[in-house]
């Protein structure tokens, strides 16, 4: 956590890291306060530690975008620049694993399956071409973070939010990004569980677009 924080600030040496917690019980709030980043609690799992970190975006009320990513080590650093620049043309911006020019090495291909059918599902609703519609790696403006703590869906934090995005008449962009493999933690989607939730998310963009 330590190495991550601080590789962070050394690319975004002007912006504020943030790090949630939420029910730790190693040195990972220890780790990232000692490397700089401000460290906010929240509920335990992860749609509620996004929602933390949501809110605390939108009080802070300076106007600056929001990169969200997780600290597994799986999501460039370097990528940062990459998807703040895609900002200019989009309100939210995917590091994508499955667009032309990115890759996720050693990864299992039931997940892969589970998420490449996620997308052609959620791409239907959509009306365009979502490719890697799991990814956390998201750049996104203010008023997308505005709008998201109005009403977030903490059970399930996938396809289902670009849906209720794309029909609020935010733009949503993808670009490539080579992501590598955890450097620690377990999948919340591994083996068949990827399959359940692809099919539970699935549920959920339908119900999402009939709202």
């Amino acid at each position: 956590m330590g190495a991550i924080v601080r590789s962070v600030i050394a690319q975004c040496p002007d912006d504020e890291v943030v790090v949630v917690v939420n029910g730790c019980t190693d040195e990972t709030e220890a780790q990232a306060k000692a490397a700089g980043a401000t460290v906010i609690e929240s509920e335990p799992g992860y749609g509620h530690a996004l929602l933390a970190g949501y809110r605390y975006a939108a009080q802070k009320n300076d106007g600056s975008c929001l990169i969200q990513m997780d600290a597994d080590g799986q999501h460039p650093i370097e990528a940062i620049p990459l998807l703040r620049a895609g900002l200019e043309n989009a309100d939210l911006v995917i590091a994508s694993r499955l667009s032309p020019g990115g890759a996720s090495p050693g990864w299992p291909l039931s997940r892969r399956w589970a998420i490449a059918m996620m997308g052609l599902y959620t791409s239907v609703f959509m009306g365009r071409r979502i490719h890697d519609v799991s990814s956390g790696f998201q750049a996104m403006k203010p008023e997308v973070v505005r709008s998201l703590i109005l009403d977030f869906p903490v059970t399930l934090t996938d396809a289902n939010v670009l849906v209720r995005l794309h029909r609020q008449g935010f733009k949503i962009e993808e670009v490539a990004v080579c992501m590598s493999p955890r450097m620690g933690g377990t999948s919340m989607h591994g083996g068949l569980g990827s399959v359940v939730y692809a099919g539970q998310t699935m549920m959920a963009v339908a119900k999402e677009y009939r709202r």
